[in-house]
């Protein structure tokens, strides 16, 4: 991990709040990809986290700004409901890293890693990692339906990594 990015979390846990990469980030640097989209997610509030990094730029409970060649996403653990049009109608903000993991769309997706480097996997994304499988989390039909551009997602990621889909995506994507 990069030095400036390991700052970023230190700075969240140094305000006292719990801070992990997730998703891409991890996935890529577990895989030797390079990547430059970094996501981090804690249970640190948006008007905190601005304050922290001196940044104005916040929409849906995300913080965005730039350091250096990295584009920097903060945001803050949640529990999501009633999707419309591909968007959550509500959202709460909520301390618990696995209630937020459980929201977002593939187990490959939901790896997570503290400043030091440690890998914090509480779905599953390591074995399907190894297996070059991308697999939805939870129900996959709720899932897909909550938001169809999960499909594009799916096939995307199965394309550029030249990993396989699992079967119950790969037929709720057929269906």
């Amino acid at each position: 991990m990069e030095k400036q990015i390991r700052k970023i979390l230190e700075v969240i846990e140094s305000n006292g709040y719990k801070a992990y990469l997730v998703g891409g980030y991890v996935r890529d640097y577990l895989l030797g990809r390079k990547t430059y989209d970094v996501d981090i997610c804690t249970n640190a509030l948006p008007v905190d986290i601005k304050k922290m990094f001196n940044a104005s730029k916040c929409s849906y409970g995300s913080v965005n700004f730039m350091l250096g060649k990295y584009n920097v996403d903060i945001t803050t653990f949640r529990e999501e409901y009633n999707y419309q049009n591909r968007k959550p109608e509500k959202f709460v903000y909520i301390d618990n890293l696995e209630k937020d993991l459980l929201r977002r769309d593939f187990t490959v997706n939901a790896l997570c890693m503290d400043k030091n480097g440690h890998v914090i996997d509480l779905l599953g994304g390591i074995d399907d990692l190894n297996d070059n499988k991308i697999k939805m989390i939870g129900n996959t039909q709720v899932k897909g339906k909550e938001d169809p551009l999960r499909i594009l997602r799916a096939i995307r990621f199965s394309t550029v990594l030249n990993f396989d889909l699992d079967d119950e995506l790969l037929n709720f994507i057929k269906n």
